[in-house]
């Protein structure tokens, strides 16, 4: 309409020749235009209102969706890290499960392999010093002198700095001494004295080497073995008074040929 009106006013200082009758007609169909236009003019602000609320319905839903998919996301990540957390700790206690089952094998392996030893009554391979310590006592005990005296000396050869092993030295001459072998009991007990001076057993060693000697009609040999015993080890010695005894007993038979050679 403004359009119409911008060309007649353009035209106002035209000149027109119109009857009255062709006026009224015109004013008419201008009418008629500007109500249309009016009509469609409302019609396309009604089109762009519903236009912009489906826009911004739409931006709305996105929006929402959006935010939607953004938490799931989120979700997805947290649900993603604790199930590595999971997968971590089930490795981790798997391990130390392998772990301890390969120590829980060692310790039976450790337990079958004394049982075998007490069952056998000798050592293995692997046999620790106390446990050759208990199977020389145990062979011992039971009279296997043999065994013990197999035992006592892989102890004193292959442990020679271990707390049993000057024991395990003068039960080797013990068990010489039960088995009167006197001639090794001596050797036995000349090498605790020798490797094991400080020992508390090292006394009773050459007193048990000065009987075997007694035995061998070695005379002079056993009371230099007593001399050691009371002179050396005077103030320690537990068989102080059973050498002074058997010294004075072997003096007195020094020149009893049937019980002393030399």
């Amino acid at each position: 309409m403004k359009t119409l009106l911008s060309v007649l006013a353009l035209c106002s200082g035209c000149f027109w020749v119109t009857t009255k009758s062709e006026g009224e007609t015109l004013r008419k169909d201008v009418k008629n235009l500007d109500s249309r236009l009016a009509a469609k003019e409302q019609n396309l602000d009604e089109q762009i209102k519903t236009l912009q609320k489906v826009l911004d319905d739409s931006s709305k839903l996105l929006k929402r969706n959006s935010a939607d998919l953004g938490a799931d996301v989120d979700q997805l990540r947290a649900d993603v890290r604790t199930a590595n957390g999971l997968v971590t700790a089930i490795n981790n206690n798997i391990n130390d499960l392998r772990v301890q089952l390969a120590k829980s094998d060692a310790r039976i392996d450790a337990l079958e392999q004394k049982l075998g030893e007490l069952q056998s009554g000798k050592p293995s391979a692997n046999s620790s010093p106390d446990d050759l310590w208990k199977l020389g006592s145990t062979a011992f005990e039971a009279a296997r002198y043999n065994d013990a005296i197999d035992i006592f000396v892989r102890l004193t050869s292959s442990f020679p700095t271990h707390e049993r092993a000057d024991d395990a030295a003068y039960f080797r001459g013990q068990s010489y001494t039960n088995l009167k072998d006197w001639n090794k009991a001596i050797a036995a007990y000349q090498s605790l004295v020798q490797k094991y001076a400080d020992s508390s057993l090292a006394d009773d060693g050459l007193y048990f080497a000065a009987l075997a000697a007694q035995n061998l009609k070695n005379c002079t040999e056993a009371r230099a073995y007593l001399g050691v015993v009371t002179s050396k080890y005077a103030k320690t010695s537990n068989v102080l008074k059973q050498a002074k005894d058997l010294d004075a007993a072997i003096k007195k038979d020094l020149r009893n040929k049937a019980k002393c050679s030399s």
